[in-house]
């Protein structure tokens, strides 16, 4: 196996342990009832201004 296809899959995995992992926290912090204040990305996305 090349040290390239070595690396991609590597970094697939780690993308995908990454994404199992950090989904139900960010489910379960939508979920919530309570205002997380203004300084909370998933509240309140910083999004820019189309022109």
């Amino acid at each position: 196996m090349s040290l390239l296809a070595y690396v991609t899959g590597l970094v697939l995995v780690v993308l995908a342990v990454v994404a199992i992992v950090v989904t139900p926290l960010l489910i379960a912090h939508a979920r919530t009832t309570h205002d997380h204040g203004p300084t909370c990305w998933w509240c309140h996305p910083r999004l820019r201004r189309s022109r």
